[in-house]
């Protein structure tokens, strides 16, 4: 018989993005305050006669869209972690399955691995690294940002199954990809339901050779070890209450 589990989390996190700009944009706001660079930036969005600095990129838009590097969407690192079983023939994704009715159990997942997309105030590596201007926009949030479903063939959910990945940029630290049992699951945010909290802009230098992408960090072959350690203990542990009941 089947079985459907929610993994949700708490309520702080946002959208951050991190992409390639031009250099006279960088140099004109890098020594600015963090308002002047969020006004220029809506200004250049919403009314083009009051925006007079440099070219941000070719064919600037909005700010979402300047996310070559990065593009994410999620809760903060510190989140709190939850899961509670939701009858099976519930469809996910519908109302029904965010009925708060359900209370969940807390529990701490394994962080598997943290993704570094930092960048710097000066562009002195460029010479030895591939080194780019770039912009870092982050809009904090507050409310529902998502949840997890998590179907098993009739097994109890397991909380050491579960383990996640962040990403840790200059401003923020946020949940990036998910797995139960190795299997990377995708958060569902079709009742996602938050309000701004307050927005976050920087302008720097970033180290393209530095940057951690997702392909090479689950492609590491060290980074399932510490999941794989996790497993061997649990089932250690099993095999000893196994052997001291049946003693």
């Amino acid at each position: 018989m089947k079985r459907l589990f929610r993994v949700d989390t708490g309520i702080n996190g946002g959208e951050l993005v991190i992409g390639q700009v031009n250099e006279e944009f960088v140099q004109e706001f890098i020594d600015k305050d963090e308002s002047d660079l969020i006004e220029a930036l809506y200004n250049a969005e919403h009314d083009e006669d009051e925006y007079d600095g440099p070219e941000i990129k070719e064919d600037f838009y909005t700010w979402s869209e300047v996310d070559d590097l990065e593009h994410l969407y999620g809760v903060y690192s510190d989140t709190e972690w939850s899961w509670v079983e939701i009858p099976a023939d519930t469809k996910e994704g519908t109302q029904d399955s965010m009925v708060d009715e359900y209370e969940g159990e807390k529990f701490e997942p394994l962080h598997l691995f943290d993704r570094e997309a930092y960048h710097e105030g000066t562009d002195e590596r460029k010479e030895e690294y591939d080194v780019v201007p770039c912009l870092l926009y982050h809009t904090g949030e507050k409310g529902g940002m998502g949840c997890w479903f998590i179907e098993t063939d009739g097994d109890d959910f397991d909380p050491t199954k579960f383990c996640y990945s962040t990403v840790a940029t200059n401003v923020a630290e946020i949940v990036d990809q998910v797995w139960y049992d190795k299997e990377e699951i995708y958060c569902d945010q079709s009742w996602c339901d938050t309000r701004g909290k307050g927005d976050w802009a920087q302008v720097g230098y970033f180290n393209k050779d530095w940057h951690d992408t997702q392909e090479q960090r689950i492609n590491d072959e060290y980074c399932w070890e510490m999941y794989d350690e996790v497993q061997e203990e649990k089932k250690q542990e099993e095999l000893k209450n196994s052997i001291l009941v049946k003693g």
